[in-house]
């Protein structure tokens, strides 16, 4: 065996098997068992990993037996071998764990019963949240299909009945297809799955949190936020289509439908966005309470991060991308969204989003670790352009500006710039000059919702008649008519439908 090309996190070294002590290497036993398996070598030194070795390897693998089976809960699958020192004069032991299937494999001895998992190179006590992934995974059985503690009448499932028509052309027949679909039990409760994609969104920590930052990096939400939303209390269904909405109104380019058919000459391809945004929502970790799916939006870039890692413990940027298992934390909600066609069930979704970027400079990139799953989806109408860099991007974003070198007012309160020492012009300008010129045309609360609008967006950022009608706390109705009278005078443009800017009127 070349012990050597084995990954350092499921690999240990022992110069002797400890027994008087053999907590110290048992624990790693446990945690092999309980992740992605691993073995230990007995007779190699810890630092050089020098194979020298052991004094009586008979005697030690016999030892080796007896203390997994003795304090070990349940006994884990092993094999034991040997292998050559290097001097060829001497015999090591490697001891080889496999991981499951009969989760949580404990160290049970003396009062003690301890799961420990493999976190890098040790083995670490599992905590209350591993432990019961464990629990999850020796019963066979995964988070959404245990009992929400709500019953069938508590809910409705309106959303989902609807679109499954939609999708499928097929009528669901409730309650039958609920149960048949595991949404809810044969005593009339709710399945967590059913709690998920009811009409309700009963689990609060189902929720998707989407952000378009100004620039390429992030900021405060009050100063550097063109746009937030949090959306919850709802069926993933609802979360799904609210929050590709909210990619498409602050995308530059966003797709189009024409006819049966949906344009793809956009910054983000709808394949890659509905697949990366469905498979966030059936393999984040729903047990992981204080966390949420979140999605920014920069310049150059879209960012969606989901709680909990890969389910096979392994990172996801260590793999190749064309060849990882489907292996599904939540098997009823993939199987409904599967039903409805929202993701392909054989496992291709990376491919998809990767074929999306072809011919681009920038690819999607993907990163896990033990806590969360992310991924990165590049502009791809900056990328087609060979545009790669935020400075490029962000330049390439810009409108022409006003020209500042006109003569300004005279004014007794100058603003300040967020950094406290230049005169913020362009917003002075706007609001004392621009606006000033229109002030019969407007009432004062308009004025400062129009100023409020301008500081957020300036002439680099494009807005739709939502954002203008939340910052001038008016019905969207309204704001449909404000900017058609803004249009009119001359302060904004219509870029395409429901997409506007401010005009920069001093374009040279």
């Amino acid at each position: 065996m070349d012990y050597k090309e084995i990954e350092a996190t499921r690999l240990d070294y022992k110069l002797s098997l400890e027994t008087e002590k053999p907590k110290s290497w048992l624990k790693s036993v446990s945690a092999f068992s309980n992740t992605q398996g691993g073995h230990i070598l007995f007779g190699v030194t810890n630092d050089t990993h020098k194979a020298i070795g052991l004094d009586n390897p008979q005697e030690t693998a016999s030892k080796i037996a007896e203390l997994i089976g003795g304090r070990l809960e349940p006994v884990p699958r092993y094999e034991i071998s040997t292998f050559s020192s290097e001097d060829g004069e001497r015999i090591c032991i490697e001891l080889t764990v496999h991981n499951g299937p009969d989760y949580p494999y404990y160290y049970s001895f003396d009062g003690v019963k301890e799961a420990y998992v493999r976190h890098g190179d040790r083995a670490v006590k599992s905590t209350d949240y591993e432990l019961n992934n464990l629990i999850l995974k020796g019963k066979n059985k995964t988070y959404d299909s245990f009992s929400s503690g709500y019953c069938y009448d508590d809910v409705s499932f309106t959303l989902l009945k609807a679109t499954h028509k939609q999708e499928t052309e097929e009528e669901m027949i409730i309650p039958r297809d609920l149960f048949s679909m595991k949404l809810v039990t044969a005593d009339n409760k709710v399945t967590n799955a059913g709690a998920l994609l009811c009409d309700q969104g009963l689990l609060p920590q189902s929720k998707i949190i989407c952000t378009r930052w100004k620039g390429i990096v992030k900021g405060s939400i009050e100063g550097d936020a063109l746009d937030d939303k949090e959306f919850s209390n709802s069926s993933l269904i609802s979360l799904l289509i609210n929050t590709e909405a909210f990619i498409r109104n602050n995308s530059r380019n966003a797709w189009t439908i024409r006819g049966m058919r949906r344009e793809e000459k956009s910054d983000y391809p709808y394949k890659a966005v509905r697949e990366v945004l469905v498979n966030a929502m059936i393999h984040r970790d729903y047990q992981i309470i204080g966390s949420e799916i979140h999605v920014d939006m920069f310049d150059d870039r879209m960012e969606i991060f989901s709680p909990g890692g890969m389910l096979s413990g392994c990172n996801i940027q260590d793999l190749d991308l064309l060849r990882i298992p489907s292996m599904r934390r939540n098997e009823i909600i993939s199987d409904v969204f599967g039903r409805l066609n929202y993701m392909d069930r054989r496992g291709s979704g990376i491919g998809r989003i990767l074929n999306s970027y072809i011919g681009c400079v920038r690819i999607p990139e993907f990163y896990s670790n033990d806590h969360y799953f992310s991924v990165i989806l590049p502009n791809r109408s900056l990328n087609e352009k060979g545009i790669n860099n935020g400075v490029d991007s962000q330049l390439s974003l810009e409108k022409p500006q006003l020209s500042l070198e006109k003569p300004q007012l005279s004014l007794e309160k100058p603003q300040l710039s967020k950094g406290g020492n230049l005169t913020d012009w362009e917003l002075v300008y706007f609001r004392d000059v621009i606006l000033d010129n229109k002030k019969e045309e407007f009432r004062g609360k308009t004025i400062k919702g129009l100023t409020e609008l301008f500081d957020r967006y300036r002439y680099s950022y494009n807005f739709n008649r939502r954002n203008f009608a939340e910052i001038l706390g008016i019905s969207e109705n309204w704001a449909s008519q404000m900017i058609k009278k803004c249009i009119e005078l001359g302060i904004i443009e219509k870029i395409q439908r429901d997409e506007y800017c401010f005009k920069a009127s001093d374009k040279e």
